[in-house]
């Protein structure tokens, strides 16, 4: 699995403590943003995915705010960007041109909740208009003189927005801002950025295909959307991961596709899968893919039999029980960051209870172990028809992709 990396650069209030850390797009432990063949707009769609599905965002920040650059093409995007404004600052980039259409986003990005932060801005008087909507105003110190900081610091004083001095790299820099009267201070001085590392998780290349396709149409069905996420193992497992983290704190836990779905809303779930799908193509075995396919759809088709609720759960089941094969890592670890309920921990790990014996069932029938292959009064004619439709139901998805 690839290493993934995320800088994180703390920016302090008046008193030192940290209001907030500014995430950056890194590609090494090096401190540097090597962009290659990197796109700009594919650097954000890498520092957001990293951030929120890949380290999590309460890992990277805790409580504090999380200050993320966006590209034009990010804030004139109509779709809900797939991210909550409740700890989020967007950074309005200084290259965008500004027009009608980025007052536009803009508006609507601060009427959803967000922050807006107009990143290394130097004073326009044209630019009045965005000035008025910004909440926080990064001001790059080493882009201007002394006198011309003063007389920036004045004009932007008149109106809302906190000022916040970056590039500061002296005690002498630092001093002469306070005295400026700026809200919040980021630079090399006070600290430098750190890299976050961490193990990026495969995405299945056939689940990607089938994905793509399936959130191109807005008239998806919601069976449909579910279907075309879970038939990725490792998908499924960053969505419900992402949706269980302290980032939404729901209350209750999230178990299936499905509860994601429901409450994420088609449209931001789109898209946070399609960035999912655009920014890690990986290959892998379709052998892997058509096994976890066929535990997940049989545990799925015995407790359909049996009577037994909720049939996505059983699905659940059987699909994460293949995450250790898939991750390349013990089951345990893998499972532990997701908030799953006790009865789906247990019957992944000690294949206890009604979850536990539906899996231990599909288990057993994998490996021709017929004696333990049983499933409450479930008939050895029963057992077979699942075992059956599960693993042509796998081989469908897979020969029509």
């Amino acid at each position: 699995m690839p290493d993934i990396y995320v800088g994180r650069q703390p920016i302090y209030n008046k008193d030192l403590g940290v209001y907030g850390y500014e995430l950056l797009f890194r590609t090494g432990e090096n401190n540097a943003a090597v962009m290659g063949d990197i796109t700009a707009d594919g650097a954000t769609s890498t520092t957001i995915i990293n951030s929120f599905l890949e380290i999590g965002l309460e890992k990277l920040v805790g409580k504090r705010f999380a200050f993320i650059n966006l590209t034009e093409v990010f804030l004139n995007e109509e779709e809900a960007l797939p991210i909550s404004p409740e700890q989020v600052i967007i950074e309005v980039l200084e290259n965008i041109p500004v027009n009608f259409q980025l007052l536009k986003s803009i508006k609507r990005l601060s009427e959803a909740g967000f922050v807006i932060a107009l990143d290394d801005y130097i004073y326009n008087p044209a630019h009045k208009p965005l000035v008025a909507m910004a909440d926080i105003i990064k001001i790059d110190i080493m882009q201007l003189s002394q006198k011309e900081l003063i007389t920036h610091v004045k004009i932007l004083k008149k109106f809302k927005a906190k000022l916040l001095a970056e590039k500061i790299e002296t005690m002498e820099e630092y001093e002469f801002c306070i005295k400026l009267g700026f809200d919040y201070f980021q630079g090399y001085f006070l600290s430098k950025p750190r890299i976050i590392k961490s193990k990026s998780l495969p995405t299945n290349k056939l689940a990607v295909l089938n994905l793509l396709s399936v959130l191109q149409n807005v008239d998806v069905e919601i069976n449909e959307l579910e279907q075309a996420i879970s038939f990725d193992v490792s998908m499924s497992y960053k969505i419900l991961k992402l949706i269980n983290s302290a980032f939404f704190n729901f209350p209750s836990k999230v178990e299936s596709i499905k509860q994601a779905i429901v409450i994420l809303g088609r449209r931001q779930l789109r898209s946070w899968a399609s960035m999912l799908a655009m920014s890690n193509l990986d290959d892998r075995p379709s052998e892997m893919i058509l096994m976890a396919m066929a535990r997940a759809k049989m545990c799925e088709l015995l407790a359909n039999t049996a009577g037994l609720k909720p049939l996505e759960t059983y699905f659940t089941v059987g699909l994460f029980s293949a995450l250790d094969i898939l991750m390349e890592k013990e089951l345990e670890e893998v499972i532990e960051p997701l908030p799953l309920s006790d009865d789906l921990v247990s019957a992944l790990l000690k294949r206890e209870g009604p979850l536990g014996d539906a899996l231990t069932c599909t288990l057993a029938y994998e490996t021709s172990d017929f004696d333990n292959a049983r499933f409450r009064q479930l008939e050895t004619s029963d057992i077979f028809e699942a075992n059956l439709e599960a693993v042509s139901w796998a081989n469908m998805i897979i020969d029509t992709l």
